[in-house]
């Protein structure tokens, strides 16, 4: 399974970009955690992403494009939805999303909601299913299906 990690703030900062920066691009999110192994288990074995590599407070995740790091960190709150988490969110976008979506289910990820209609483009339509990390921070499942 190929999972293409896209971040919708990411993709409207750079929509907003004057011309001139035009060779610039983001590479890497870097999310703050409370337990490195908790949320490394969460991502590699629930959410299914690569694991690149490991060093320190750090964990480092994917392939191509974007680059999910985490970076462990002492927490202040308890509370899986507070702080900054709370205004985190990254997208990830699979060319099967109602399969990824039935795989992650199977490997214990729990959904907040289930795969729903977000935008079309006329000719596909984004579906969306949201869940959360260890630390709260929100992540989507995307994917276009056609009409």
């Amino acid at each position: 399974m190929r999972i293409v990690i896209l971040s919708i703030a990411l993709v409207i900062a750079t929509a907003v970009l004057p011309a001139s920066a035009g060779d610039l691009k983001a590479n890497r999110i870097i999310l703050r955690v409370a337990d490195l192994n908790t949320s490394v288990a969460f991502y590699q074995d629930r959410v299914g992403l690569r694991l690149q590599s490991r060093f320190d407070e750090f964990a480092v995740f994917g392939d191509e494009g974007v680059t999910i790091m985490l970076q462990a960190i002492a927490r202040k709150s308890n509370a899986p939805n507070g702080g900054l988490a709370a205004f985190t969110e990254v997208v990830l976008e699979t060319p099967d999303v109602m399969k990824t979506y039935e795989e992650m289910k199977s490997r214990g990820v729990t959904f907040t909601r289930e795969p729903f209609p977000a935008t079309t483009d006329g000719a596909r339509v984004l579906y969306a299913a949201n869940f959360r990390d260890p630390d709260g921070h929100i992540l989507s499942l995307t994917g276009w299906v056609s009409r």
